[in-house]
C-alpha cells in the first residue's frame, strides 16, 4: 500500500512540474467576422490560439528562432487576416500570418543595446503599426518599410 501511494505522489508530481502554464496571454477581435481570439504563450514557448466554442489549437513557430518569448501582440490586418507579433529575449521582433513561416522585423532606428518591455502591434489604414517602450521609458514606433522613430515625451511629467 505504501508503494502504490508513494508511486501515485511520484506521478503527481512529476505531472505538476511538468504542466504548462500561460506565460503570455493576448485577445483580440478577427475583422472579418468580429469573433473573439485569445492566443496564449506557455511556458514551453509553444503558441495557442482559442476561439470560443471550439478548442484551443496550436500555433507553428516553423521560422522562429529556438529563444524564449518576451512580449506577444495579436491583431487582425486590413485583410482581416490574423497576425502574431513577438519580443524575443534577445530584442528580436518577429511576425506570423497563419499559413506562412515567421519572419523577423525590422529594428533599425532603435537604439543600440535596446531592451524592450512593453511591445504593441495593431493595423491602421494605412498598415500596421508596431509601439515599444524600452527600458530607459522612452517610446518608440515603426512602420515597416520605414525605421523606428522616437516619439515626443512633451506633456509627461519627469
Amino acid at each position: 500500500m505504501k508503494k502504490l501511494i508513494f508511486i501515485l505522489l511520484f506521478a503527481l508530481t512529476s505531472w505538476s512540474v511538468n504542466a504548462q502554464k500561460i506565460k503570455l496571454f493576448d485577445s483580440y477581435l478577427r475583422a472579418d467576422d468580429l469573433d473573439t481570439r485569445y492566443v496564449v504563450v506557455l511556458t514551453d514557448n509553444s503558441i495557442w490560439w482559442f476561439a470560443p466554442g471550439y478548442d484551443w489549437k496550436q500555433s507553428s513557430t516553423a521560422g522562429l528562432p529556438d529563444k524564449s518569448i518576451k512580449l506577444i501582440s495579436c491583431y487582425s490586418h486590413s485583410d482581416a487576416s490574423t497576425r502574431y507579433v513577438v519580443v524575443l529575449e534577445d530584442n528580436s521582433i518577429w511576425w506570423f500570418a497563419p499559413g506562412n513561416e515567421w519572419k523577423k522585423s525590422s529594428t533599425n532606428g532603435l537604439p543600440a543595446g535596446h531592451s524592450i518591455v512593453h511591445f504593441d502591434a495593431y493595423a491602421k489604414t494605412d498598415g500596421t503599426r508596431y509601439t515599444a517602450v524600452l527600458k530607459d521609458g522612452s517610446v518608440w514606433w515603426f512602420a515597416p518599410g520605414n525605421v523606428w522613430e522616437n516619439s515626443s515625451m512633451t506633456g509627461l511629467p519627469e
